[in-house]
Parts: structure tokens; C-alpha cells; sequence
């Protein structure tokens, strides 16, 4: 029996560390923090999980709230104009349903399950040396905790690296006793020059939540999240973010309070890629994972998205491996096969950055494109499935040519489509 060290117990890691259990490898997880500290520490993350990663889960045995509301079914997108008047606004829905359950609820519950489940779990930190000793005794080290100064070890890619600092400062916060709409869905607001906030239906340990995850420009006037110092302030900035920069937002939560004393973070994302192999001080070679080596900014939700993308892509190539050895050329080989999907999301993400981001504006093309989606249902649909599958963007989002034919040709469906009701309507009258 091959024996695999995971470092970390976020989304990928623990995905991964449940589809090799089930395949009889030896899988020792590495956590910083027992079930109980997790499930009371910071909220941290928003943790969207669209309908591809869904359906691992459930394929794992794994998806322990599946179906149980709020579910992710649609996202009403809004865009204003420099002055703050909408300038767009449409919904559109996922073909596929996707949740969020929060991290806190979902790892440490997680972390029992594996352990039920004949897995083994080392607490406590791991550094530069405990690590060396853990890849002396396994047949495969996995660095999968992207949030600690592990993973720093792991080199930064500056040709795949676009921004050497965040580009937003960013609030985030987990309100219940709010309205929950049917079908019910992501928020997704932009103001140019300013920021952009999207609310995200989550299911918290306090009940059905919306975590919003406010996202400023660095100096502008929405950046104002290093003012909370308690729950009830970050509170109180948030309702004020909404009177003053999206205020259609409001209503819903006049009578909305925290999940919990711990249900809000402030701090920001260094976007980065990060090359896939660390040498130890022994000579020894770990592999990361997830956001260890892919840290993109929250806008457009890929973060855990793309952790269980690497999940399915590295336990698929272990089993390929069979007995062979975790080497080198099979380390590098795990990243590029994961990059090969990981560059799409990617790719959008610095480009919605590039949206907003000063000197910059949204290309001529893809602002007809959003234009378009307020009038024809299908190219709406089609941008808001991107957020599942982000590679489809490359079909019609990007390149002017491609954007101008599609539309085209959504348009005249959609007329067809208006055509053939006015034909039904007019033969139903004359019966």
C-alpha cells in the first residue's frame, strides 16, 4: 500500500485525501487545527462551488448538504455607470445548481468523516524540517495549505504572474435573517471605479446566510474595511457600503445581523502562480496543490472551484502512477495537466479585474456582450455558466471576432425564437 502525506485540510486537499482512502491508500492529513477550532475560528472564505465541483463531491460520497437550500441556481448580474446609475442588469441560470456550505461547518466536518473512515490525522503545525521528516516516510508529499508560510516555499511563476501586489482591498461577511428568493442565487455588482460586491447564498452552522465579499480598489472611497476592529463594525460598514454604492441591495438586508462573532474577515489576495515543486534542505521534492501554487482573486469565486479541479486532476495521475515512482517529471506533469483547465479561470479573473482596475475599461466587444445579455436570455445563460466552466469563454468572450459572430447569431435564435410564441399566440386566438 502506497503511502501519501496532505498538508492542509482546505477543499482540495481533503477532496483529494477522501478519493485516495476510497482507492486503499495509506493517507495521512496534516491539520493545523482540530474539527472544534475550525468550526470556531474566522470565517474564511466565501466558498462557492459550482455544478462540476458539486458532482465530485457527490461522486466521493463527500457532498454531505447536497440539495439543502440556499443553492447557487442563477446569478443577477448588475453594472453601473460611472456615476453609480445601473447601467446593466440581467439574470441568468446555471444549468447546473451549485452551493456553498461555510469552511468552517464543511472542513471540520469533513475532517471527522475522514477519520471515521479509517483515515489517519496528524494535528498540529507543520514546518520546514517536520515536513522534510514527512517526505522521508512517504511515498508521495502533498502541500496543499495555501494560507500558511509553507507556501512560500514553492517559487512564484513571474511569467504567469500578471500582478506583483492585490488588486482590492477586501471585506467579507456572513449575514442571516435576510430574504432568500426562489430560485435563489449570486449578486454580482460592479462600479467602475470603485469596486464590486457580490453576495453569495451560503449555508452556515447559524442557518441559510448570504456571504457577501466586497471587493475595493486600493485608496478609493469603498475602502474602508481596515476600520473594523469588531463583528458589529464590519457590520455596520457593510450596510453603509450598500447605501452608498449599491443600493438596490438594501432592502433585503435592513433587519440582517452576523452569523457569528467570527462570521467576517478583512484582508486582501496577492494574485499569483507558483511553480509546482519544492526542494527540501535534505534534497527531498514535495508537490503543491491548489491555492499553493493558483491564487486568484476572489471576483469571480474559482478559488475553491479550482482546488477541486486539482483534487480530480492529481488523484486520477496517482492512480495512473500505479507503482511507479512520485518523481520529478511526474510532479511537473500534475501541475501542467491541472493548468491546462486552471489557466481558464484564470484568465477570467485578471480579465474581470482588468474591467475595473484604474486606466483600464471593458473592451467595446465585451460590453455588447453584457449589453446583449439584457435583452436575450440565452447569451446570459451562457455568461453565467462560464463561472462553472470558464475554458467556454474562449468561444466567445475574448476575441472581438468571435463575440460579434456569436451575438449575431444569438440574435437571430432569439428572434426566431419571439417569432414562433407570436405564431402560437396568433393560432391560439383563433381557436
Amino acid at each position: 500500500m502506497r503511502s501519501i502525506a496532505i498538508i492542509g485540510t482546505g477543499q482540495g486537499g481533503l477532496q483529494l485525501a477522501f478519493g485516495l482512502l476510497s482507492d486503499g491508500y495509506e493517507v495521512t492529513v496534516y491539520s493545523d487545527r482540530t474539527p472544534e477550532q475550525i468550526a470556531a475560528g474566522r470565517l474564511p472564505s466565501s466558498n462557492g462551488l459550482f455544478g462540476r465541483a458539486v458532482a465530485r463531491e457527490r461522486a466521493l460520497d463527500i457532498c454531505f448538504w447536497d440539495g439543502e437550500p440556499p443553492l447557487i441556481e442563477q446569478t443577477d448580474a448588475k453594472l453601473t455607470d460611472p456615476e453609480g446609475h445601473l447601467a446593466v442588469e440581467f439574470t441568468g441560470r446555471f444549468a447546473q445548481y451549485g452551493q456553498s456550505v461555510d469552511q468552517r461547518l464543511k472542513f471540520s466536518t469533513w475532517l471527522e468523516a475522514f477519520a471515521g473512515r479509517g483515515g489517519k490525522i496528524v494535528y498540529g503545525a507543520v514546518d520546514l524540517a517536520g515536513l522534510d521528516e514527512i517526505a522521508a516516510v512517504n511515498d508521495l508529499t502533498i502541500v496543499a495549505a495555501g494560507k500558511g508560510e509553507i507556501a512560500k516555499i514553492f517559487s512564484v511563476d513571474q511569467t504567469r504572474t500578471p500582478y506583483q501586489r492585490p488588486q482590492r482591498s477586501i471585506g467579507m461577511i456572513s449575514l442571516i435573517n435576510t430574504e432568500h428568493p426562489a430560485p435563489d442565487g449570486v449578486s454580482y455588482n460592479i462600479r467602475p471605479g470603485i469596486g464590486e460586491a457580490f453576495g453569495i447564498p451560503m449555508l452556515t452552522a447559524a442557518g441559510p446566510a448570504v456571504t457577501w465579499v466586497m471587493e475595493a480598489l486600493p485608496g478609493g472611497p469603498m475602502d474602508r474595511w481596515s476600520q473594523a476592529t469588531t463583528a458589529e463594525e464590519m457590520l455596520e460598514l457593510t450596510k453603509r457600503t450598500f447605501a452608498d454604492f449599491f443600493p438596490w441591495e438594501m432592502a433585503r438586508y435592513t433587519e440582517a445581523h452576523i452569523s457569528d462573532p467570527n462570521g467576517w474577515l478583512c484582508g486582501a489576495v496577492p494574485p499569483l502562480v507558483r511553480e509546482p515543486i519544492a526542494l527540501l534542505p535534505s534534497g527531498r521534492k514535495v508537490v503543491g496543490m491548489a491555492d499553493v501554487l493558483v491564487l486568484n482573486d476572489p471576483c469571480c469565486g474559482q478559488g475553491a472551484n479550482n482546488a477541486s479541479t486539482h483534487a480530480e486532476v492529481m488523484h486520477r495521475l496517482i492512480l495512473d502512477r500505479g507503482s511507479q515512482p512520485f518523481d520529478e517529471t511526474w510532479m511537473q506533469a500534475t501541475f501542467d495537466r491541472f493548468w491546462d483547465q486552471a489557466q481558464h479561470p484564470t484568465k477570467f479573473t485578471n480579465t474581470m479585474l482588468a474591467f475595473n482596475n484604474p486606466g483600464s475599461a471593458p473592451p467595446e466587444h465585451a460590453m455588447e456582450l453584457l449589453t446583449t445579455a439584457t435583452q436575450v436570455p440565452e447569451v446570459a445563460h451562457r455568461f453565467v455558466n462560464a463561472f462553472n466552466d470558464p475554458s467556454d469563454l474562449e468561444n466567445f468572450f475574448y476575441d472581438p471576432e468571435l463575440t460579434t459572430r456569436y451575438l449575431a447569431e444569438a440574435r437571430a435564435r432569439h428572434e426566431l425564437r419571439l417569432r414562433g410564441r407570436a405564431d402560437l399566440s396568433s393560432v391560439g386566438g383563433k381557436g
